[in-house]
């Protein structure tokens, strides 16, 4: 009996000095596994040199006729996230070396039509022979984390596509699932707005960056 007490709490006590060395095992497999499966987005296509960044829609590819704010349910000016969010692409895209049709230009010769599907992009884009790929953005959610007057952060969820103009086809796309964009201090709305644009577009354009490396 007293050989099998001690046989049980050797073991016993094995366990527990190698539970570090599991424990350590467990949270580098959980580790690399996660890495391993972290999304990697390609750069776009070798072929295309020119784009058309359309009006941003909502996700159901109508208008953006409101963003979810705090205090006042939805912001006044909200319709300007659109201006803002095609601005910045196109800035950013002609950064990377881009031929990029300038957005007023766009919105002339589109005639305010939106993009709700890519087939109707590539449509807008032929029908105005803007002779470019359009780029498509699609907010999910962009809305302050809390009521508030000010913030630090904005939660943006969005979808970017680049179409083929001649056949409607998504040569190139990006998800931006919901998660907080840093303002790098606490801004009002307007100047909020402005800088999560530009973070954003940054962020999911970053790809386009690495064809011109």
């Amino acid at each position: 009996m007293a050989s099998r007490t001690h046989a049980i709490w050797t073991s016993v006590r094995t366990v527990l000095l190698r539970a570090p060395q599991l424990i350590a095992l467990l949270m580098t497999t959980a580790v690399v596994g996660s890495a391993g499966c972290a999304p990697q987005i390609s750069p776009p296509p070798t072929a295309v040199r020119r784009i058309a960044v359309l009006p941003p829609t909502s996700a159901t590819g109508g208008a953006l006729s409101g963003v979810r704010r705090g205090t006042d349910g939805y912001d006044a000016s909200s319709q300007s996230v659109s201006d803002l969010l095609a601005a910045e692409a196109s800035q950013q895209l002609a950064h990377y070396g881009y031929d990029v049709v300038d957005p007023a230009f766009v919105t002339s010769a589109t005639r305010g039509r939106l993009p709700s599907s890519p087939e109707i992009a590539a449509e807008i884009v032929r029908s105005a022979k803007l002779d470019a790929n359009p780029l498509l953005i699609r907010v999910r959610r962009w809305e302050f984390p809390y009521p508030t007057m000010r913030t630090s952060e904005i939660l943006v969820s969005l979808d970017v596509m680049l179409v083929d103009p001649t056949s409607g086809r998504v040569v190139w796309q990006a998800h931006r699932p919901t998660k907080p964009v840093p303002l790098h201090g606490a801004l009002v709305a307007g100047q909020a707005h402005a800088v999560a644009a530009q973070e954003v577009m940054k962020e999911v354009l970053a790809p386009f960056g690495q064809r011109r490396e």
